[in-house]
């Protein structure tokens, strides 16, 4: 049988309890005042739960705790949340992710932050779009954070909020400006000579495969953020690295150890090998022909790639497959034999393919490392398949987006084969399936986690009754996706 619900610890519990008084109690006083901006009653009432959480001794873990719970909480209603932030959040709270909220709430939300969080190290705004005539907010809140370590702020940098990241943030190391920005030159150069600059680790910039930051710009950090090991959402790595060896600094390294390049071309790709030592994961999108066999000496443990010839991989694979546990396959042309990547990739641990010509699968090897696979959009022959999944017991997630698997196939893969670690598993369509591959699912995969997507199953609605009945009587944890499928 699959995981059973555990009991839950007395710590989630106190924490869940705690938790709902709160709520419930700021949730009257909310619409005693028919939801209005929070006035004398609300302030006292603030007063009133501080008082008592001193009271009984909460620590800072408790209000962190506490605030992450109710934040995240998409049921309740925002004028709820918000008086809960402005209830909970001081300067002993370290780490505050803001979760969605209207667009009415984006003036308070920073008007309590910089009234009341001095203490954070890690602040990410992916809920809150700021303006730029509440801009100023944002810098009172950055210009009292001297200690903050992470910023997420997607799509609303500019040059004057990195101006004042530089100058007041010396301690920040993984920094979140990506999507449609209006940054310029001197936003990044403001960036790259900052106070943090030997701190950041890792910049998230740009839009996935969109130059709308120069090539000369992103040189600028790689040559002035000594420590960077990542450049996220940035597409185009490469060119700014060739750029600055032609134009800079001709021997120059750096520690990326993650790389994104678009349309490589053979002198790109010298300029990641020699200026990237530390290299571990490469995505290259649009190589252009014969540029995976420039790898055959690199040491890589991630590779992903786009738009390529199957044909060019394999000697590749048989040269750096040793080291790679993650391998990530997207519109390959021709015909992906997937036991010789198998074969020279014996520590693999995830595979995925996405949107390939054709798959195949022709070895009699039992794999033993793979945990993860997923293929989307991918036509693999129905046998091929079978042996597949057959030869690698170990898998922990399988995702498939259509499959022609009848009750009978799942019955005899999972009876002939213990899968004793598999934990999630997902076919977006497969009408042949019913409830009783559930019912072997939940008996043969004892780490069983979740069941999906079930509504491209064919269930009947009796079926999903009876289903959530044997989940109820077993106490099983596992879940059956969508999660609306059993309500």
């Amino acid at each position: 049988m699959g995981r059973k619900i555990p009991v839950r610890q007395l710590q989630e519990l106190a924490l869940q309890e705690l938790a709902h008084n709160i709520v419930a109690t700021v949730g009257n006083e909310v619409r005693a005042n028919n939801g209005i901006e929070l006035e004398v009653d609300m302030a006292l009432l603030i007063i009133d739960v501080n008082c008592y959480l001193e009271k009984v001794g909460a620590t800072s873990i408790i209000y962190q705790d506490l605030l992450k719970v109710i934040l995240r909480s998409d049921t309740l209603e925002a004028s709820i949340r918000f008086s809960c932030l402005q209830m909970l959040l001081n300067e002993c709270i370290q780490n505050l992710a803001v979760e969605t909220f209207p667009q009415s709430y984006y003036e308070k939300i920073l008007q309590v932050i910089a009234a009341q969080g001095r203490g954070l190290k890690s602040l990410d705004l992916s809920g809150v779009w700021v303006k730029i005539e509440h801009m100023h907010y944002l810098h009172e809140i950055l210009k009292n954070l001297p200690n903050l370590v992470s910023l997420i702020v997607p799509y609303i940098a500019t040059d004057d909020l990195l101006c004042w990241i530089a100058k007041y943030n010396p301690k920040l190391r993984i920094l979140n400006i990506s999507g449609e920005t209006d940054i310029t030159e001197s936003g990044v150069e403001a960036l790259a000579f900052s106070l943090a600059k030997d701190c950041l680790t890792v910049v998230d910039i740009g839009s996935l495969g969109e130059e709308n930051i120069a090539n000369e710009d992103i040189s600028m950090l790689l040559m002035n953020l000594p420590n960077l090991t990542t450049l996220k959402s940035y597409s185009f790595v490469g060119r700014s690295l060739r750029y600055i060896r032609e134009n800079e600094n001709p021997q120059f390294t750096c520690n990326l150890r993650h790389v994104h390049d678009t349309q490589t071309s053979a002198v790109t790709m010298e300029a990641i090998k020699n200026s990237c030592p530390k290299l571990e994961d490469l995505y290259l999108d649009t190589p252009d022909r014969g540029i995976l066999s420039k790898m055959n000496e690199m040491k890589l443990f991630k590779l992903k790639l786009y738009r390529f010839d199957c044909a060019e991989l394999y000697p590749v694979l048989e040269k750096i497959g040793t080291n790679l546990v993650h391998v990530t396959l997207i519109k390959g042309r021709g015909t992906m034999e997937i036991g010789k990547i198998i074969s020279s990739c014996q520590a693999l641990i995830d595979l995925d393919f996405y949107m390939m010509d054709l798959l195949s699968y022709s070895s009699e090897k039992c794999f033993n490392r793979l945990q993860g696979l997923e293929i989307l959009s991918s036509p693999l022959q129905l046998w091929a398949l079978k042996h597949f999944i057959c030869n690698t017991p170990t898998l922990k997630r399988l995702a498939i987006d259509s499959v022609q698997f009848t009750d009978e196939d799942m019955t005899r893969i999972f009876l002939e084969h213990d899968f004793n670690h598999l934990e999630d598993i997902w076919f977006t369509e497969a009408q042949n399936l019913t409830l009783a591959t559930c019912e072997i699912l939940i008996e043969r995969c004892p780490q069983l986690q979740s069941i999906g997507q079930l509504t491209g199953w064919r269930l009947t609605p009796d079926d999903v009754i009876l289903l959530k009945g044997i989940l109820k009587s077993s106490n099983s944890s596992i879940a059956m996706l969508p999660a609306n499928i059993l309500l």
